[in-house]
Formats: structure tokens, sequence, C-alpha cells
């Protein structure tokens, strides 16, 4: 698929991995002009057949190989285990599709690396679905932080914490636990703000019965001096996320499922004082399809997974790269690779080793 023919054919789109997630991003693309749903795959086959009657997807294959050997599919959306991602992708830019691999996108950065040079290797794209970047209320904050309302920011607070995780997100081995799970979103968040590479992280990491840890700390220095405390946890209740950001002109906090932003900025007159901004749900959003339906549109983040999947396509039609790209899943998991280890050796982690 390139720009030349954007015009009269639409995209191919593959699915691997039909589990909900996999059927959720799904529904979200149906929001967009111009795809075709090709064809799904799982090694589960009544996910796959699942996914196709609700999706509307052409083909189910039983594996990832016949996906592959599809002429019709140009694009993946990858939607696997974490452990099972980045094989999954690698052998879909391989195969020469555009990919959207659900984040964390690998569970080391040396094999998100291997996706990101799979990726330039074959001339295709390389997306990671960093969901919270496309929430109303996150894009009105980097907006403002990219407007100077902030003047220089100095500290970053942020954490994103869920209650106790089972099944395959409790096994270690397969890429389970809150780290990789909900704390590289905002991770992502944090280095989308900070707006340059971490130099040292230092962690402190309590590890549950079952292996993967139950919470981390993590204190991560960018350069500038410029500093972010950051918390994921399993042992909250329920979900609860937040950024707070602090410069030398003013202050700004963001929640997760919120449409609120608070503000204080010395710079921007109407924010003078501490201010609540309500952000409309729909702001920022693309148009969707007038003729789309879903049987998610009641879910909390469909128009969020369809604004990404608009994206990921549009970045295919127009030839460049994403908003969110591979290089930038590389570097959150350099601050996973760099948590994990200062949390079992107690040591700093400096940007010569992991985090670069």
């Amino acid at each position: 698929m390139t720009p030349d023919n954007q015009d009269t054919h639409p995209i191919g789109l593959g699915l691997i991995g039909s589990g909900s997630q996999g059927r959720y991003l799904s529904e979200a693309a149906a929001l967009s002009e111009g795809v075709a749903f090709a064809a799904c795959a799982d090694i589960n086959p009544e996910a796959a057949r699942k996914a196709m009657a609700q999706c509307g997807y052409a083909r189910a294959y039983p594996d990832t190989e016949s996906l592959l050997a599809d002429p019709a599919v140009d694009a993946v959306i990858v939607a696997t285990t974490h452990d099972q991602l980045c094989p999954s992708a690698l052998a879909a830019l391989r195969a020469g599709k555009h990919v959207l691999v659900e984040k964390p996108m690998a569970l080391t950065a040396a094999d998100g690396r291997k996706l990101v040079g799979a990726a330039r290797q074959a001339g295709v794209n390389l997306m990671v679905g960093y969901t919270l970047r496309f929430m109303p209320a996150r894009v009105l904050m980097k907006r403002l932080l990219d407007e100077g309302a902030l003047g220089e920011v100095t500290h970053i607070i942020a954490g994103q914490c869920i209650g106790g995780m089972g099944g395959w997100l409790g096994d270690p081995a397969r890429g389970g636990g809150p780290l990789l799970y909900i704390g590289t979103h905002v991770l992502d968040q944090v280095l989308w703000v900070a707006g340059r590479p971490a130099e040292r992280v230092f962690a402190e990491v309590n590890r549950a019965q079952s292996g993967v840890e139950a919470d981390a700390m993590i204190t991560v220095r960018f350069g500038g001096g410029l500093v972010a405390q950051v918390c994921t946890s399993q042992t909250l209740g329920g979900r609860y996320g937040w950024i707070d950001v602090l410069g030398t002109q003013g202050r700004l906090r963001a929640e997760w499922e919120s449409n609120v932003v608070s503000v204080e900025s010395r710079p921007v007159e109407a924010y003078r004082h501490l201010t609540e901004i309500h952000v409309p749900p729909t702001a920022y959003l693309p148009a969707t399809r007038p003729d789309a339906t879903a049987s998610l549109t009641g879910h909390a983040y469909i128009r969020m997974w369809g604004a990404e999947l608009t994206e990921f396509l549009a970045s295919i039609r127009e030839g460049r790269p994403p908003c969110v790209t591979g290089e930038d899943g590389v570097r959150v998991l350099e601050v996973t690779d760099a948590t994990f280890e200062s949390g079992r050796t107690g040591e700093v982690e400096d940007r010569e080793n992991h985090v670069g």
C-alpha cells in the first residue's frame, strides 16, 4: 500500500490475536474510511471465528503464517499476549506488512529494536498502541506544554495502578505484571511530556507471590535536570492513573479516564489561577464514518482506539511515520529494562547500559 493508490484501494487489514483486545481494535478500525477487513488469525479457532463474525473479516486462519501469506492483507494489528507480540509483529514486518502492535511491543528493548530494524528494512510502518496519547484531555495537556504554559518543565509525578492481576497477566514468563501492562502507558506519557531521552533510572520493585511485581516506584532523570517519579501497582482495588507536571511557570494535572485538565499558568492570563478545563469527550478526535456501526459504541475507549487506528491507516496512505513510532516504544522498554535491573540490584541504571 503506497500513497499513489490511496484514493482507489482500501487498506486490507489483518488481525493477529483474535481475543477481546483484538476485536476491540478491529471495531475501532471500522470507524475509519478506506479499510477492508481481510483476515484474522488465532491459535484458538473459536476466537478467530468470533472475530470474523463480530468484526467482518473475510477469512479466519488458525495461524499467523497463513494470514501473512494472504495477498489481501496490507497491514496487521497484533494484539496477542505480551510474550507473543514481538515474534508475531516480527513475522508480519518481514512479510512486508505494516504493523500496529499493542504495547508494550516486546518484553525487552533489545527485542523492540529488532522490530524497528525489521520495519526499516521492509520499508513499512510500525506503530505502538499507546492509546493515552489520543485521550482528549491528554491531547490538550500536551498542547499546553508545547505552547510553554508551564515554562520549563522541572518535575513529573505520575502513576498507573490496577487491582490484582491473574491469568497470563500474573505469569512473568508471558510478560505479566503491572509494569508491562499499565506501567508502560504512564512511562510513555512521561517520555512524551519530557521530550528527551531518559538518562538514569532507580527503582524499588516489590514482587508478588506469582513472581511478577506487586508494585514499582521508579525515579527517572532526564537531561537538563528534569526528574520524573512514577508509580505502578496491582495492589489498588481498581484502576487509577494520573500525571502531574510542574514547571517554572505553573503546574498541570490530568487523571485516567477523566476529561478534566487542571492548570495554573503564569504566562497564560486565562489560567493565571488554578483552573479546571472540562474537555469535550470528542475533542481532537477524528470524525467517524457516517455509516459506522460498532457493537462497542458504549465502550469508554472506542473513540480513542478509533483515533489510534485512524492515525495508523493515515500514516500508511500518506507514506509517513505514525505519531507513535517503534522508536517511541523502544524508549519505554529501555526504562522498563532499567527498572527491573535496578530493582534486582539496588543500583542506579544509566544510559551506558539500559537507558540510551
